[in-house]
């Protein structure tokens, strides 16, 4: 009977995760007891989950490799800092680039799941992954502020989510920094990135993102949190705009980096 109540996408599910993220340990083990974990990528039990990140051993490993050996600009593999093709031909705004790993290696399927809000779970299990594999070049960034890239708002009214925010607030809870939601604004609707060229992409973007009305960062160091980079272009557009409002130092922050082929 429990197992037909709390289907993974129903609204008993939804609120159990809600209690398991937001109130205490004895909260999590009662309902640990009545409604065992699962991971929130394959589904698989969880007999132990101590840290309650909810993704298996098996997903923990093929979603976050231990280390991501990228242009530490761009984030593109098998590029070496100082001598990265995508860079020298790119003016990128932002400084660097942290990524849990790279669009195929199983990350493709989780990035379009998170984009819709039936999958918030696996958004947040996967920010929580992101800093567990990612905790010592994140820290290392000393960042004052966590910017989510912001949705426009028919788009988001149509989505009902926006993973970014999502990784964000695991990104600031998990390092105590500051997450500042509303800091940045998509002004202006653009096309869908995955159907334009990397030039198209650049220009799509253009102008697209805005600081808030008064809002100045003071040589803040910001992280700019995103699902994807491929080309680079959103990240970039936002970096900007963030540095013209006074931050000194941006680094972008994904789930996947996509490169090569997958940026068609």
């Amino acid at each position: 009977m429990l197992d037909s109540l709390v289907q993974k996408d129903g609204p008993a599910a939804r609120l159990v995760r809600h209690l398991r993220r937001n109130f205490g340990q004895a909260t999590t083990i009662g309902l640990n007891l009545l409604f065992p974990p699962q991971c929130e990528n394959c589904d698989a039990d969880l007999p132990d989950n101590e840290d309650g990140l909810l993704l298996c051993a098996d997903c923990r490993v093929l979603l976050g490799p231990a280390v991501w050996p990228g242009c530490p600009t761009c984030g593109g593999i098998g590029e070496l800092e100082g001598n990265c093709s995508w860079c020298r031909e790119h003016s990128l705004k932002f400084d660097a680039t942290i990524t849990l790993g790279g669009y195929r290696q199983g990350l493709s399927d989780v990035v379009q799941r998170m984009k819709r809000p039936a999958h918030d779970a696996l958004s947040v299990a996967m920010g929580r992954l992101l800093v567990k594999r990612r905790r010592e070049k994140l820290s290392d960034f000393r960042a004052d502020l966590v910017v989510p890239i912001p949705m426009f708002w028919t788009r988001r009214l149509a989505r009902r989510t926006n993973s970014p925010e999502i990784i964000a607030s695991c990104l600031g809870r998990e390092l105590g920094v500051p997450v500042r939601r509303r800091l940045l604004i998509q002004r202006r609707k653009t096309l869908p990135q995955k159907n334009l060229s990397p030039k198209e992409r650049f220009r799509n973007v253009r102008g697209a993102f805005a600081v808030t009305r008064g809002r100045r960062l003071a040589g803040n160091r910001v992280m700019l949190v995103d699902d994807t980079l491929t080309t680079g272009a959103t990240c970039s557009e936002a970096a900007k705009m963030l540095k013209q409002a006074g931050a000194s130092k941006v680094a972008a922050v994904v789930i996947a980096r996509a490169q090569g082929p997958q940026a068609t």
